[in-house]
């Protein structure tokens, strides 16, 4: 008493394996779920087809609820008292009823070796969280205090969200509703719908192809229904997918016949396309829908899955279902018994492709402005006389020898001798006999200072001829004065309107066009890089998604199948004016047929 169960079991991390067995009372069968880490590590399902599980967090979980196990006291030595107590082994032979089988537990680690094996019978009545439990090879029954987290549910253990997208991604839709007659074994076409956000807005309102806007108006409802019923899409079954379809669904056409055989039960067919290149058809028609990030799914819906909760799982025991009534309805029954969810399953294959048009246009480079031809000639220009006026430099520097140089030299010192002596040459003799000459007597010096005095007096003829002097010159200093204010005024008027060089003024516009050229290619180049690295991703996410889905079709609810499937006459109405119309014309005739 008090000891544990599996004193050896301390680090839940070393779990590997979990197996639950039960008893299902409906079916009378011996039920098992179990998962694992495969050789290549990673974590499938073996008891359904080895498909892939979320398992590491719930398994870590589960093995964490069994640590520490005690034994709290003892109920029964006898192994008669097991089916008082529902410890009896599920899987064991005889006339045990479900009540009487308790569920059998096993965590092993990577060798195999079994870690904890218990079977778990009824809750202790007044003891919450204690149950009786016992040990497949021995008789005791215990009673310990259990918090089991233990699911053997199949959309426990898997990543239920199929398609793993969010309704506000998805852009584009289109449901084409085709049937299959299986009679004559050909594709009846009927309607198909392109629905797509304006603009591919995640946030814009739906549109449809060849809608008249006029006339006719689209109830978005339906549409925003479509969408959000694909983000929450859920798989309650999976098959493994024949062999002969690829990823992409494409047909092998060595085994064509075995292919057809095995995929017709489940609604799937083998035809041809337009290019007469066969591929699978669906009984029930295709979905294609389009997200943002370029991810484009098709979905194809199948036949109806029946049966019990098992075999909706697993497809244990499948057939084709049959058309009779009282099938139909044994079918029906069994289904609803078997699972909280009404009404049949549906079977469904699912294609992942990569479609650019769904990122939006991609970013185009912007036109580099051209330069005006005035501009090019004036490039040519500067380039003909920058090239003229060096050669007239270099070529006499190139040519004239020292000597020459040498003697214009002295030629030029020369010429400045002489031009000194001809200054000298220019005084007269006769102002040099002046300059040297000097009174002599005291009588010629009288007379030389008496000569400036008479010519200071001024008679009134001078007089007059002074004041029409000094006329003459005010009125041309106000004729002066005049003129320049005129020219002031011209340059003012210079100033105020300049005549811009035609060349000056395609410079500037041809610098600004330049300026806007190069913001535009630095965004352009920016986008560019954003959309390409969009591109990327898209694809990385096809590649992903495509390995997900490579080995596998599903069964998904029937609520879900309904909601997918519209019709035109389901979304489009004629719009309030049109209607009114065609009342008052149903009116009148009316009227008319009266009279």
């Amino acid at each position: 008493m008090g000891q544990d169960f599996f004193g050896d079991f301390t680090d839940p991390t070393k779990a590997a394996a979990l197996s639950v067995v039960d008893f299902d009372e409906q079916t009378r069968d011996v039920q098992s779920f179990s998962v694992k880490q495969n050789d290549d590590g990673l974590w499938v399902i073996p008891s359904h087809h080895d498909y892939p599980a979320e398992a590491a967090d719930r398994l870590a979980k589960s093995a964490t609820s069994l640590l520490g196990l005690k034994k709290v006291a003892v109920q029964s030595r006898s192994k008669d008292d097991w089916k008082s107590y529902g410890v009896v082994d599920p899987e064991a032979e005889g006339a045990a009823t479900a009540a009487e089988r308790g569920t059998r537990i096993t965590l092993r680690d990577g060798s195999g070796n079994a870690l904890v094996d218990l079977i778990v019978g009824n809750e202790v009545d007044g003891r919450d969280g204690h149950y009786y439990v016992r040990e497949p090879e021995k008789n005791t029954t215990y009673i310990t205090r259990l918090n089991p987290d233990l699911s053997a549910k199949f959309s426990d253990w898997i990543e239920p969200d199929l398609l793993k997208v969010t309704q506000s991604e998805i852009v584009s839709i289109t449901i084409d509703n085709y049937s299959i007659d299986e009679q004559r074994g050909t594709v009846d076409k009927k309607e198909l719908l392109n629905f797509e956000r304006k603009g591919l807005a995640s946030s814009a309102d739906w549109t449809l192809k060849g809608l008249d806007d006029n006339q006719e108006e689209l109830d978005q409802s339906p549409i925003r229904d479509i969408a959000q019923n694909l983000d929450q899409l859920k798989i309650v079954g999976v098959r493994p997918k024949p062999e002969g379809l690829d990823d992409n669904l494409n047909v092998n056409p060595l085994i064509k016949q075995v292919l057809q055989q095995q995929m017709q039960a489940q609604g799937y067919f083998i035809g041809a396309d337009r290019e007469g290149k066969e591929r699978l058809y669906s009984n029930e028609g295709e979905l294609i829908a389009g997200v943002n990030n370029g991810v484009e799914y098709t979905l194809y819906f199948g036949e109806i899955a029946r049966g019990s909760g098992r075999d909706i799982e697993v497809g244990l025991g499948e057939q084709k279902a049959d058309s009779s009534d009282a099938d139909k309805t044994a079918d029906a029954a069994d289904s609803e018994s078997s699972d909280s969810e009404d009404g049949p399953r549906r079977y469904l294959l699912v294609r992942v492709g990569f479609n650019e048009e769904l990122l939006g246009p991609k970013p185009s480079p912007p036109t580099e402005p051209q330069m005006p031809e005035i501009l090019k000639q004036k490039d040519a220009d500067s380039g003909d006389k920058d090239g003229e006026s060096k050669s007239a430099d270099e070529k006499p520097a190139k040519d004239k020898p020292v000597e020459s140089a040498k003697s214009e030299s002295d030629g030029d010192k020369n010429d400045s001798d002489e031009s000194d002596r001809s200054v000298e040459d220019n005084c007269s003799p006769q102002d040099e006999d002046t300059a040297k000459e000097e009174p002599k007597t005291e009588s010629e010096v009288a007379e030389k200072a008496e000569e400036p005095a008479k010519s200071e007096e001024t008679t009134p003829a001078d007089s007059k001829k002074e004041d029409s002097e000094s006329e003459t010159k005010d009125s041309a200093a106000k004729s002066d004065a005049t003129d320049a204010s005129k020219a002031d005024a011209d340059k003012s008027e210079e100033k105020k309107e300049p005549e811009k060089d035609p060349k000056q003024i395609a410079q500037e516009e041809y610098d600004a066009a330049m300026g806007k050229y190069e913001a535009e290619k630095k965004a352009y180049e920016q986008d560019l890089t954003k959309y390409d690295s969009k591109v990327k991703e898209g694809k990385e996410k096809v590649n992903e998604l495509s390995r997900r889905f490579a080995g596998w079709y599903y069964v998904i609810t029937a609520d879900s199948f309904e909601k997918f499937k519209i019709e035109r006459k389901d979304v489009v109405s004629k719009k309030e004016s049109e209607k009114k119309d065609d009342e008052s014309t149903e009116a009148e005739k009316k009227q008319e047929a009266a009279k």
